[in-house]
């Protein structure tokens, strides 16, 4: 046998080997990545009101899904796993309540004020200055917007879900995963691109355009606006040379003015199928 003949086959035996390794390497990761998916839910809420508002009962959508089992919605949430910032909890209550058998987030004061804060200014830093020799900022805050306090803050609530139980389906949640209820769906965005409905939606992703009801009461001036606005994320993720993803997320939002006593249809978008498959 010649020595090219010999270099070919064992050339030949190596790319075979490389080919084999480069399989089972692969093989084995995507087998620990599907041992190892790391699901979660997370839902976020912001109200922000510019004015004060009275008797107050916002019945606003958890996502939730239905349980054949038991024959009911249920949510993934629960306030023992909830995390609140600038919510007056002492005069505030929140709760879970069942409305018409769709858990929903129920908000409810005799008062609910605003709070506004000034602006800080950023220090400039001379050469040679010592940082800690300038002067600390101050916040200042207040119940009303004036030239001294013009920020708004809004309130946060945060809920989390690391133990779905299960892989998350995001290509195809609707019927499946847990998403605000009730809804509508409006129209379907897999073939759009471009704003809708003051919502971007990035090229290749799919999902719809979605209605869903806030059951609102207040009190308030005629020119007072509330901001609410809703943010739901279901996401897997693993480890395969660097973390991978994937996510289907809905979001809601609207500004109500003046005082409220009914059931608003609320849009917003369903996004799904974001990420690595």
């Amino acid at each position: 046998m010649s020595l090219i003949r010999k270099v070919s086959i064992a050339i030949a035996a190596l790319v075979v080997f490389s080919l084999i390794f480069m399989a089972l390497t692969i093989g084995i990761l995507w087998y620990s990545a599907s041992e190892n998916v790391e699901s979660s839910y997370h839902y976020d809420l912001t109200i922000s009101t510019s004015g004060p508002i009275e008797n107050v009962v916002l019945l606003l959508p958890l996502p939730s899904r239905y349980n054949p089992d038991t024959g009911t919605n249920v949510t993934p949430f629960a306030l023992s796993r909830t995390s609140f910032t600038n919510f007056d909890r002492d005069n505030i209550s929140i709760r879970i309540e069942d409305v018409r058998e769709i858990p929903m987030l129920k908000i409810s004061a005799d008062r609910i004020d605003p709070l506004y804060k000034n602006r800080i200014m950023p220090i400039g830093i001379m050469p040679g200055q010592n940082e800690s020799e300038l002067p600390k900022p101050t916040h200042v805050y207040s119940n009303r917007s004036s030239e001294e306090t013009p920020v708004l803050i809004e309130m946060e609530l945060s809920m989390l879900d690391t133990n779905p139980g299960h892989e998350i389906e995001t290509r195809a949640p609707v019927g499946t995963e847990p998403l605000f209820t009730p809804y509508r769906i409006v129209s379907d965005l897999s073939e759009s691109s471009g704003p809708s409905d003051d919502y971007y939606v990035h090229p290749g992703d799919s999902g719809y355009v979605v209605e869903v009801p806030f059951i609102l009461s207040f009190d308030a001036d005629d020119e007072n606006v509330l901001s609410i606005s809703s943010r739901f994320l279901g996401t897997n993720q693993w480890w395969i040379l660097g973390w991978q993803s994937n996510s289907y997320r809905e979001s809601l939002r609207h500004e109500f003015t003046g005082p409220c006593n009914g059931t608003y249809p609320v849009r917003g978008v369903l996004v799904t199928g974001e990420g690595v498959y």
